[in-house]
């Protein structure tokens, strides 16, 4: 049986939402039959209890920066793309599947390495990097269509490029939009809190905070009560009567804050309309709560609205099926003799 490898920079522990995306994926593809890999780094983007999925988890080795610190986030950036690299040189094997997310957003360079190991390349696209670095700071246009058309170079060479919305960057011929789906599973559903409203997640490099602040107003001058639980570099830019908590603990918490707010607001940024899409939607969505969206424009404005009408409960089946599609025969050919994976790497499976 060929292995399915899964490749993102952040996994269990950890919570960061590629990672988080990743553990849904691997478990279903176990589910499935398949033998799955899940394959990340050491380092730490968010916290968030909850059971460790039932894949097999191996850590790599490589440095760990730190969070804020754009220079050491390059720095783990090029260490963790090296790590991925020397797991696809020694442990990938011909006829194998390796799945690579943008985190770290260099693994976009990584499809030629794993075609030389006779494997299959399938690249998840959660940001497209050469529009999203214009929220750290805009740079002239002829730069970001000479990026851009690098980056889209990179992304030629994947067997399949996996888009999480259809408004994300890049080229057509090879890519696919299978949309992202809710990461939190609800049981019941209590009547929420009247007047009540939650930010719940990030709020950084592709979030218009002014465009944000001024939703919240127009909520509170209706008598709304808003509650802010977020991380990223825009919580210190709002005001003080927006004060932010730190984001939920646990899984738990997380969906009890979900279930008592009535209204639930999503951040965008109408001038970077190509590069990322609120995974956070989902999880509002599948609770049908209402929504309070800000900066959404062109094609952002255009993917909220199919991302409404979407139906997420077969996400995760168009990546069952993709997958079958890109190598059938691998995935059912007799079980191959492989070393073991934790003698090849100075790392642990968990």
């Amino acid at each position: 049986m060929a292995t399915l490898h899964i490749l993102t920079q952040y996994v269990w522990p950890d919570a960061a939402p590629t990672g988080l995306y990743a553990e849904h994926l691997a478990a279903r593809l176990l589910q499935n039959g398949c033998d799955v890999r899940l394959v990340g780094g050491k380092g730490n983007y968010r916290t968030l209890g909850r059971d460790k999925p039932p894949v097999a988890i191996l850590h790599l080795e490589h440095y760990c920066g730190r969070r804020g610190s754009l220079a050491q986030t390059f720095i783990e950036y090029a260490s963790v793309k090296g790590a991925f690299a020397n797991y696809i040189d020694n442990v990938v094997e011909h006829g194998d599947v390796v799945v690579a997310t943008s985190a770290p957003p260099n693994a976009v360079q990584l499809a030629n390495r794993i075609k030389r190991r006779g494997a299959r390349a399938i690249y998840w696209l959660q940001d497209y990097y050469p529009e999203l670095i214009r929220g750290i700071r805009e740079y002239p246009r002829i730069a970001r269509m000479t990026f851009r058309k690098w980056w889209d170079s990179q992304l030629a060479q994947w067997d399949r490029v996996v888009k999480i919305s259809g408004n994300l960057g890049g080229p057509l011929a090879n890519s696919v939009v299978i949309r992202n789906w809710p990461t939190i599973s609800f049981d019941e559903d209590p009547k929420p809190e009247s007047k009540t409203a939650l930010y719940l997640g990030n709020l950084g490099y592709g979030h218009d905070i002014d465009l944000f602040v001024k939703g919240c107003e127009r909520l509170r001058d209706d008598g709304y009560k808003i509650n802010i639980r977020a991380d990223g570099r825009g919580v210190r830019h709002l005001p003080p009567w927006l004060k932010a908590e730190s984001l939920c603990r646990d899984v738990n918490e997380s969906r009890d804050a979900l279930l008592r707010h009535e209204v639930h607001m999503i951040a965008a940024h109408p001038k970077i309309t190509q590069a990322i899409f609120p995974s956070k939607i989902w999880n509002s969505i599948a609770l049908g709560r209402r929504l309070v969206c800000t900066g959404f424009a062109g094609e952002l404005a255009t993917e909220l609205d199919a991302t409404k009408r979407a139906p997420f409960d077969t996400h995760l089946d168009q990546w069952v099926d993709l997958i079958s599609s890109v190598s059938v025969s691998s995935l059912t050919e007799p079980q191959k003799s492989r070393e073991p994976i934790v003698d090849l790497r100075p790392a642990a499976i968990a």
